[in-house]
């Protein structure tokens, strides 16, 4: 603020309220709160005979009441009628009007208590039924709504305001209010001073004979709408102020560009902030966009209003080590910069925002425009847990300086910390506005300090929802190992792993079947197991066509038809009833766009009480993505073991709860339960998916993101700096269960089509679908760039398909003329995080798939093609299935380089069972003229860390599968070859049917260097994995080298190296490979 700035502040804040409006405001929220536990006065019958008993009975009373007290304590408002009363209030020009007709003065709500507050309403009903002997003093839903009121007709008749229009408007409000940030008393003492500055600013107008249509915030509406309540307070306030009583007018709702409702936004937002110096965006004060669709119009009754929270399993619940995260909306908004270097354009800086310690919710930043420099007034909203602290980069964008720095890539000026715990924590005021001096660095370091004014708010911290990730973990022993697959299809049985993103397992089930003791009848039972239990312990048990749960009365039948309300399936409990239904329902209802309206893959549970009788969303569970959600810790481990039933047979049938969900129909014997601390990015970090939406992702569930941008204040997506952002449907596919990331849409290009990623300084930048691809399960954490192109399209970047894990690595398109790459990040079942894929300096760089395949669990290498001609990339990184750590694949300086899949191959999976458990190598296809390299690093199931392969120099050189053989689990050992004419290794590293040295025995190494001929049918492993060499021969054939199927540890690496042909067919990480693979996949070279 400056000076005059701070005057205006000091006037609007000496602007006199007749009413304390904090602790009003707090009782008006909670009457709103009881009156939406009875929403048969929103519509219908009983919202009828309300405003008759409005008009014909509490009106003539108050009447009395004004004139004498009719009762020795202050009298009571029957609820029915005091919601009729609030909406005739909230219009305070038509409710002077009318009682000054009827009454002849205007009736004040002095001495008069809400029926929620009162401490006795002996009195007042004792006066109610003297005046209206058969009139209920409360109506309930269950009263009938037949006309059995004393209707005065001069009263009825004197009122010519349209109440049930007024109820309608009024009962949605609720819903935006209804927020914890609306009852601290932090917010709403902020909450307050705002209104006041809106007050000043329609006084400032009217005084200069302007009449502008200004739109509050919601906290700022709160607070006028609690004043209106006590209307004689109001009208004297605003007489006092204006001269005439200010109207309300609320019945303008339409938001679309250009409205009423938007121009007079942005011109409220444009005048406040340059009338005293302070921003009027404010986190949680923004609109949450359009109410939930109800799953009942019918209310649950309960006895009592006690909601008790013991789930029935509380012996089990024991064993649980529950990760508590809480997590804030913050806004953030870059206002000025001073001391800027002369020889630096103002308009070629940008802030570019990150957090220290990266979390659930937040992992990579984005960017944001200075307001004073751009004249725009956009800032970033996103979620974060409230550690950690705020790095701010200044950034130069070189592009600034002429067309031969185009690529160029931004230079850092300074950067200051801004510590996130300081903003949120207790007795802060949750929002700040000041200057911050950066600490300069590179070649600005002796410069002057670099000031910078930074505006940030945010929400109180709340618990976020629990997101764990479902990861099916098959048996792993030396016996299982050597059995046949048919035999250990038939007998060994899988665990599912219940993992939180950041790889801690929470608990393991599986579903077993034995014979009783009788030994005539067969027993399927849902155990679970935790690495404090050590020893499983049952969950539920199968009888009757039933899964019926321990210690509980509930359970899960096979027969899920829908009900009229289309609930499937019921859960009581004391007090409380969880009624399952399917599709994303009220607080996790996905409403961006039409392909979300109804998402057959995920069931929502939702809890009635007396608190909620039309119901609350408690948790959800996506079969497709197979990650779940849940709010409440005592649901968590009953949520748990439905989730996994949806996911499984039950049954001798086969019948299945969810269509598409896994069947297991094997009996299962008791395995080894141990429970490894591995770590598994197969979570769903930031999946709220509360709040997720499509265009405009978030999350949260229970969170809600922020367009920094939006004119009329809605709360739904980050965009940052943008000026043209068309949200078609990115950010998530279909299915998308969290939040993508923290995703920033920054607008140094003309033309940018996104929603969810990072597109900077190109000039045409068209993301189609970026971020979540279909079934996205968590948030997509990396960015995508595609930067200084004059075309770069990006078709899919991010994570594709099934995406359930962690953040999903970078695509960049640097200094290219075209760049298209179809499909970058991860692809379908993304779990893990995948790095990047990178086309830089190409006149033609086609990459249709980089950085993870379909099913990719772990985190994915980066594909790079540089400086090349023509590079054709079909598949980098990992394939289908992938689990681990995939390593990078270049191509650097050819011609043409051709790399069908490199990586791994189908089938990786994450950890323990089948699938590449570690990190995959690195392909390099370097210098030669051509090169095909089809599958290199790990092929199909690798479980352990598959080394190098190397083509060098070579001209000609051909390798389908290098690295791990089959199945391989093991450290295999090394195979090159070098400086040979023609060569051919059909399997190197381990070869099949590794014994007992397969485990994490390493694998000899296999070399071909420089030979003439040389065949090698099966060299490496039988037990202990022996080495495979072949040397100084010209053509050399190695038919199966290093590890074959079931191999335990890592592979090993594979190098070519100056031959002029070179054919591995085999090598790399095969299929079959069990658990318990920790290392990870070596280099391939």
């Amino acid at each position: 603020m400056d000076a005059e700035q701070e005057s205006r502040w000091a006037a609007a804040q000496a602007i006199g309220v007749g009413e304390d409006l904090v602790p009003a405001a707090l009782r008006h929220l909670e009457f709103l709160a009881a009156v939406d536990r009875r929403r048969w006065l929103y519509e219908g019958p009983l919202l009828h005979r309300a405003i008759r008993r409005y008009k014909a009975c509490w009106l003539p009373l108050l009447a009395k009441h004004n004139e004498a007290a009719v009762a020795d304590e202050p009298l009571v408002v029957p609820l029915d009628c005091e919601w009729i009363w609030h909406c005739h209030r909230l219009n305070p020009t038509r409710y002077v009007k009318d009682c000054k007709r009827l009454y002849g003065r205007m009736l004040d709500s002095k001495n008069v208590r809400s029926s929620i507050h009162a401490k006795s309403k002996d009195q007042s009903e004792k006066v109610w039924t003297e005046l209206y002997p058969g009139e209920p003093f409360e109506l309930e839903y269950t009263s009938p709504s037949d006309d059995s009121v004393y209707v005065d007709d001069g009263t009825a008749g004197g009122i010519s305001y349209d109440l049930i229009s007024a109820v309608k408007r009024q009962s949605t409000f609720v819903y935006q209010v209804g927020t914890p940030n609306m009852h601290d008393r932090r917010f709403l003492e902020d909450a307050l001073a705002r209104y006041k500055g809106f007050l000043y600013l329609i006084k400032m107008n009217q005084e200069k004979g302007m009449n502008l249509f200004r739109v509050p915030t919601y906290d700022v509406d709160l607070m006028w709408h609690t004043h209106q309540l006590n209307s004689v307070a109001y009208c004297n306030d605003m007489l006092c102020l204006l001269g005439k009583v200010l109207e309300h007018d609320d019945t303008d709702d339409d938001r679309a560009e250009g409205k009423k409702l938007d121009t007079g936004f942005s011109g409220t937002t444009e005048q406040f902030e340059n009338s005293f110096g302070v921003r009027y965006w404010k986190a949680g004060a923004m609109y949450r966009g359009s109410l939930p669709s109800p799953v009942t119009s019918i209310p649950q009754i309960f006895s009592t209003s006690e909601d008790d929270s013991v789930s029935g399993a509380d012996k089990a619940e024991k064993h649980l080590t529950i990760l508590e995260t809480t997590v804030v909306e913050l806004h953030l908004q870059i206002v000025d910069i001073k001391n800027l270097p002369s020889s630096i354009p103002e308009k070629s800086v940008y802030v570019w925002f990150t957090k220290t310690k990266p979390d659930a919710f937040i992992r990579d930043g984005g960017r944001l425009d200075i307001f004073t420099k751009t004249g725009k007034s956009i800032g970033a909203g996103f979620q974060c847990e409230p550690t950690g602290d705020l790095i701010l980069t200044v950034m130069i964008d070189q592009a600034y300086f002429g067309a031969s720095s185009s690529s160029k890539k931004p230079e850092p000026l300074g950067k200051v910390s801004i510590s996130v715990e300081e903003l949120t924590q207790h007795d802060s005021k949750l929002s700040f506005e000041r200057w911050f001096e950066l600490k300069t660095c590179g070649a600005y370091a002796g410069s002057p300090p670099v000031s910078l004014r930074v505006a940030a708010s945010c929400t109180v911290a709340r618990q976020a929802p629990h997101v764990l990730g479902m990861v099916n973990v098959k048996p792993c022993s030396l016996k299982a190992c050597l059995l046949p697959h048919y035999i250990k299809d038939q007998n060994m049985s899988s665990w599912t792993r219940f993992v939180y993103d950041c790889g801690t397992e929470l608990i393991r089930l599986q579903i077993r079947e034995h014979k009783a003791k009788s030994g005539m009848d067969h027993i399927r039972e849902l155990v679970g197991v935790t690495k404090s239990s050590k020893q499983p312990f049952q969950l539920a048990e199968f009888t009757e066509n039933k899964w019926s749960f321990n210690n509980s009365n509930s359970s899960i039948t096979l027969d899920l038809k829908p009900s009229k309300d289309g609930c499937i399936n019921e859960l009581k409990y004391d007090n409380k009833l969880i009624k399952l239904y399917r599709g994303r329902r009220l607080a996790y209802e996905l409403k961006c766009c039409s392909q979300h309206a109804e998402d057959t893959a995920a069931v929502t549970a939702v809890k009635f009480s007396a608190e909620h009788p039309y119901g609350k969303a408690v948790a959800l569970v996506d079969t497709e993505s197979e990650f779940i959600s849940v709010d409440e810790d005592w649901f968590l481990l009953p949520w748990i073991a439905i989730s996994f039933l949806f996911l499984n047979s039950i049954g001798k049938d086969g019948a299945k709860l969810i269509e598409g969900a896994m069947v297991q129909k094997a009996e299962t014997v008791e395995t080894d339960t141990t429970v490894v601390s591995q770590t598994v990015k197969g979570g769903a970090a930031g999946a709220t998916a509360g709040s997720a939406q499509c265009g405009a992702c978030g999350t949260a569930g229970g969170g809600d993101m922020v367009m920094a941008s939006d004119k009329a204040g809605h709360a739904s997506s980050v965009i940052a700096s943008a000026k043209v952002a068309d949200s078609k449907c990115g950010g998530c596919g279909s299915g998308c269960g969290g939040g993508c990331g923290v995703s920033v849409v920054t607008m140094s290009y003309k033309n940018g089509h996104a929603s969810c990623g990072i597109v900077a300084g190109g000039e045409n930048g068209h993301i189609e679908s970026t971020g979540c691809g279909s079934g996205c399960g968590s948030s997509c954490g990396g960015n995508m760039v595609i930067e200084s192109s004059k075309e770069g399209k990006t078709k899919s970047g991010g994570c594709g398909s099934g995406c359930g894990g962690g953040g999903c690595g970078s695509m960049a398109i640097e200094g290219s003329k075209a760049g298209i790459a179809k499909s970058s990040g991860c692809g379908s079942g993304c779990g893990g995080g995948c790095s990047g894929m990178v086309v830089e300096g190409s006149k033609n760089g086609h990459a249709k798939s980089g950085g993870c395949g379909s099913g990719c669990g772990g985190g994915c290498g980066g594909m790079l093609i540089e400086h090349s001609k023509t590079s054709c990339t079909k598949s980098s990184g990992c394939g289908s299935g992938c689990g681990g750590g995939c390593g990078s694949m270049v191509m650097e300086g050819s011609k043409t380089g051709f790399a069908k899949s490199g990586g791994c191959g189908s089938g990786c999976g994450g950890g323990c069972g089948s699938g590449c458990g570690g990190g995959c190598g690195a392909m390099v296809i370097e210098g030669s003229k051509i090169s095909h390299a089809k599958s290199g690093g790990c092929g199909s199931g690798c479980g352990g860390g598959c080394g190098a392969m190397v083509i060098e120099g070579s001209k000609i050189g051909f390798a389908k599968s290098g690295g791990c053989g089959a199945g391989c689990g093991g450290g295999c050992g090394a195979m090159v070859m070098e400086g040979s004419k023609t060569i051919h290794a059909k399997s190197g590293g381990c070869g099949l049917g590794c014994g007992s040295g397969c485990g994490g025995g390493a694998c000899g190494g296999m070399v071909i260097e420089g030979s003439k001929t040389s065949f090698f049918k099966s060299a490496g492993c039988g037990s202990g994995c022996g080495g495979m060499v072949m040397e100084g021969s010209k053509t050399s054939h190695a038919m199966s080298g290093g590890c074959g199927a079931d191999c335990g540890g890592g592979c090993g690496s594979m190098v070519m190296e100056g031959s002029k042909m070179s054919h591995a067919k085999s090598g790399g990480c095969g299929s079959g490979c069990g658990a318990g693979c920790d290392s990870g996949c070596g280099g391939m070279v």
